[in-house]
């Protein structure tokens, strides 16, 4: 499924990458749907980092998980 991105949340989707937006929504505790309505529009600056957050906390599980 895409999703249309608001230009300036570039910055999420380069960070997101693979990560599916529902693993994303789980660790911030809202539904997948509400991170893609995010997406859509401007985000406030505390918004993006709560989910630039998310994702590196995925990031670090999975690296985790690797060794």
């Amino acid at each position: 499924m895409r999703t249309s991105v608001f230009r300036e949340n570039n910055e999420v989707l380069e960070a997101k990458g693979s990560i599916p937006f529902w693993i994303i929504a789980k660790v911030v505790n809202v539904h997948e749907n509400t991170i893609r309505n995010w997406m859509r529009t401007e985000m406030s600056h505390e918004r993006k980092q709560l989910v630039l957050s998310a994702i590196d906390k995925v990031k670090q599980q999975k690296t985790s998980e690797e060794k």
